[in-house]
């Protein structure tokens, strides 16, 4: 062990390679619950449609709540995910209530934001208020555009709602750099500096994973090099000031690796990195929670 830790040291400085610093790695203590297998939109390149999963609908409220408190120890948060959370607005509500009054752990939510959240516009606002966070898959600035990566037509000023929503804060953008719709230098510009202007607390966004079709690399339409995402990091804040000097809200990249996108290769310090963790497993408590309340390991 001695050994491999010299070498690994060795190359680590050499390569800037990092051996615990994504969420294969094992960095987070998390469940993520899959709320429900509804969603009102038809995204082609959802990462829910690599998995099968149990295809029910309506969650049930009372197992999930359980099996999260039963497990509570040694986890930091809770992210509710889907399908689309929010399609079951007041059951969200009372898992969230719950699981705050039995226990410390941090929960949040990510949204595509159905047009429950409008028409229900404060119980949505109060659901943000006992949230930590709120991520918001925006898709893109131009609603005409976002409909389209949908394939759903908005219902809703979408965005003049999250521009008049409280607590920004607690809410993070997502957006998806997708061929061919959000994916040029021009199109991320605009869009990052028309969420910029709303003052959200982050932004975030996020190469395709398992989808060819839509992958482009946000490294080369900047052309800049941030370094292997699978041994270096693959979530990166920006320094915009090097990239879009006017962009002062905090800009997070997610990249794709060879793990999770077929088109690229593995680097020299991603096989010495893939080496080492075949003796070191991550030790961390994650797992997925399902709409029945079923714990598993990892998404089906």
């Amino acid at each position: 062990m001695r050994i491999k830790a010299a070498f690994l040291g060795k190359f680590g400085g050499d390569m800037k390679l990092k051996c615990k610093c994504n969420c294969c790695d094992g960095i987070y203590n998390s469940f993520d619950v899959h709320f429900t297998s509804a969603c009102d939109n038809k995204c082609a390149h959802c990462v829910d449609k690599c998995y099968e999963g149990l295809k029910i609908i309506k969650p049930n409220i009372d197992k999930i709540v359980q099996t999260i408190l039963d497990n509570k120890d040694g986890l930091d948060d809770v992210l509710f995910l889907g399908g689309e959370p929010c399609l079951f607005l007041e059951e969200l509500i009372r898992c969230v209530e719950i699981i705050k009054e039995n226990s410390s752990l941090k929960c949040y939510v990510t949204t595509s934001m159905p047009k429950i959240c409008f028409d229900n516009r404060d119980r949505f606002v109060y659901l943000l208020e006992i949230l930590d966070g709120l991520n918001i898959s925006a898709q893109h600035h131009r609603e005409k555009v976002a409909d389209e990566i949908r394939k759903t037509k908005s219902q809703y000023d979408r965005q003049q709602f999250y521009n008049s929503l409280p607590y920004k804060d607690k809410i993070r953008i997502n957006l998806n750099i997708v061929k061919p719709y959000l994916y040029t230098k021009e199109d991320l510009t605009s869009c990052l500096r028309h969420y910029d202007a709303m003052g959200f607390n982050s932004i975030k966004l996020s190469e395709i994973q398992h989808g060819k079709e839509y992958y482009v690399s946000f490294e080369k339409t900047f052309n800049i090099n941030l370094g292997s995402p699978y041994s270096c990091g693959c979530q990166t804040y920006l320094d915009m000031e090097k990239i879009l000097s006017d962009i002062k809200t905090p800009v997070l990249l997610k990249r794709s690796c060879f793990m999770c996108e077929e088109t690229l290769k593995a680097t020299l310090s991603d096989g010495i990195k893939a080496t080492a963790r075949s003796f070191r497993k991550p030790n961390n408590k994650y797992g997925v929670i399902y709409e029945d309340g079923s714990l598993k390991k990892g998404w089906i």
